[in-house]
């Protein structure tokens, strides 16, 4: 005799930091508040989203912008990120060309309008404080160490 499996799925909540709403509010921000003509490296953005994360490493960011010189030697790379790009992209948020992407006027609109001073307090006054002090040429700089 033959024992039978079954399998019932059952609602379960997801983290707010895994809503793609989430990610992508996240990275409209880093474009608007901390990239240069907001634009940005798509592993530019996986170092702000990366950072975003945890305490230590944002003040790890913060010194980094202030020494100018990034001081990881290395961050994670999040497909969420990629994922909610895609998302953005789709939505004309942002626009990509080549591995960089830019914020467009719809994205800017939406991130004007929506109150991330609060519901991005955190994330909102950290991405001010760093402002576009983290440049691409950092960013390059630690990448030709990789190889």
């Amino acid at each position: 005799m033959m024992s039978k499996l079954t399998f019932h799925r059952k609602p379960m909540p997801l983290m707010a930091e895994h809503r793609p709403i989430y990610k992508i509010t996240q990275l409209l921000l880093v474009l608007y508040l901390s990239s240069r003509g907001k634009k940005s490296s798509l592993i530019r953005l996986h170092l702000f989203s990366w950072v975003l994360k945890d305490e230590i490493r944002k003040k790890m960011l913060l010194e980094s912008a202030n020494q100018n010189q990034i001081l990881f030697g290395v961050w994670g790379v999040d497909p969420a990120v990629n994922i909610s790009l895609q998302y953005a992209e789709a939505e004309g948020l942002i626009s990509k060309s080549g591995l960089s992407y830019k914020l467009t006027q719809d994205g800017a609109k939406y991130v004007s309008e929506i109150d991330s001073e609060m519901a991005f307090k955190d994330d909102y006054f950290f991405l001010q404080s760093i402002g576009s002090k983290i440049t691409e040429g950092m960013v390059e700089n630690i990448i030709r160490e990789w190889e």
